[in-house]
């Protein structure tokens, strides 16, 4: 074979493997990408029902507050005990928040609440520091 045939195949086959490279890293890329984003979905999945949870706690915490501004007395182990477990599903809620921004490499601005990137240092929505 010709010197020139051969070092044209050598070189397509260098081509050829470094094709297949990259590619195996763009589809093991795009499998950890797929995994970060089911697990992102299963957060907020658990996310969605925390928030209900808690919303439920304030509203018995309100029509506690409400019933005694009526006249009515309440009790005050009861009101312990709501504002106790308030505290326990926003301290939850905070975690898979932290676990979804870290999950999706971006943080939550203080001041507006848009996501912004993980090395941001002011929020392109509102401009606070972040």
């Amino acid at each position: 074979m010709d010197d020139k045939v051969k070092a044209l195949l050598e070189r397509v086959k260098g081509t050829a493997n470094y094709a297949a490279d990259a590619a195996a890293d763009g589809a093991r890329a795009a499998g950890k990408r797929a995994g970060q984003m089911v697990d992102v979905a299963k957060l907020n999945v658990q996310l969605f029902d925390l928030n209900g949870e808690y919303n439920d706690l304030l509203r018995e915490l309100g029509q506690v507050m409400y019933s005694t501004h009526l006249g009515q007395a309440a009790d005050p182990e009861q009101v312990t005990a709501l504002l106790a477990q308030a505290d326990e599903k926003s301290g939850r809620i905070a975690e898979l928040k932290g676990r979804i921004s870290d999950l999706r490499q971006s943080q939550t601005c203080p001041g507006c609440g848009a996501p912004c990137g993980k090395s941001d240092k002011f929020c392109r929505a509102c401009g606070a520091q972040l």
